[in-house]
């Protein structure tokens, strides 16, 4: 088994997800369920992607995107992120970095997460561990559409429908 930390609360995964950021050299990838955009935008993880993609940083993320987060999605689209949308909810969460640190989980059903949500996660720097990570992340990736274009087709839906 890959040495790692587990962690348990929504709060603990933002800093942990704040620190590999913090860490990142060239690329992060992420996968997250879109409640998870919410406290990105709102917890400064946007802005921290910002600065690292104005370093010259490559940030690639897929989320299920509706109605109710595009503003979030705009906010990382406008950082310079290369966000897509994947048309069923995804049950797992996953941040890594270069291909060396990551934090992820399954979510077993959860799709609304509030800071008070009870979790495990796993963080490890075990970079095959997040080569691992990185080939489930591809896979989301190659099945999902960009997020502008579903932006513009919730644009042009009612909130109910969307």
């Amino acid at each position: 088994m890959v040495k790692g930390t587990i962690i348990t609360s929504i709060k603990d995964a933002i800093a942990v997800s704040s620190q590999i950021i913090e860490s990142a050299e060239h690329d992060i990838s992420w996968l997250i369920p879109p409640s998870f955009a919410v406290f990105a935008h709102s917890f400064s993880l946007t802005n921290k992607i910002k600065m690292f993609i104005q370093k010259g940083g490559r940030a690639r993320g897929v989320t299920a995107i509706s109605y109710f987060d595009i503003e979030e999605v705009r906010a990382a689209l406008d950082t310079g992120q290369d966000v897509r949308h994947v048309g069923q909810y995804q049950e797992i969460f996953m941040l890594v970095n270069e291909k060396k640190e990551s934090i992820s989980m399954i979510n077993a059903g959860t799709e609304d997460f509030s800071l008070e949500t009870p979790i495990v996660a796993y963080w490890t720097d075990n970079p095959t561990y997040a080569e691992y990570l990185l080939s489930s992340f591809e896979i989301a990736w190659e099945q999902s559409t960009d997020a502008a274009k579903r932006i513009g087709e919730l644009s042009e839906q009612e909130p109910a429908q969307a």
